[in-house]
């Protein structure tokens, strides 16, 4: 399994996050909120964020779709 290195931010009166993968910024392509009210992984009762997104170092062939989670109070990211 390949570790990233993800940065995220949100600019102010955007709802749109600029989101980087080691270094690139991604294509975010859709964009939700959402309140989790139960999990197995211990994130129950938080706000997240979730983004699907292209990388352009990765068009050459096919483009491949990620989906990122962002705990919107820890600030903890889950790549997929």
């Amino acid at each position: 399994m390949v570790e990233h290195n993800i940065t995220w931010s949100i600019n102010n009166g955007q709802k749109i996050p600029e989101i980087y993968v080691d270094g690139e910024q991604a294509q975010v392509v859709s964009c939700s909120y959402l309140f989790v009210t139960a999990t197995d992984i211990e994130e129950s009762g938080v706000s997240m964020m979730t983004a699907t997104i292209f990388l352009l170092s990765e068009r050459d062939y096919k483009p491949i779709q990620h989906v990122i989670f962002i705990n919107q109070q820890t600030g903890k990211v889950l790549y997929q």
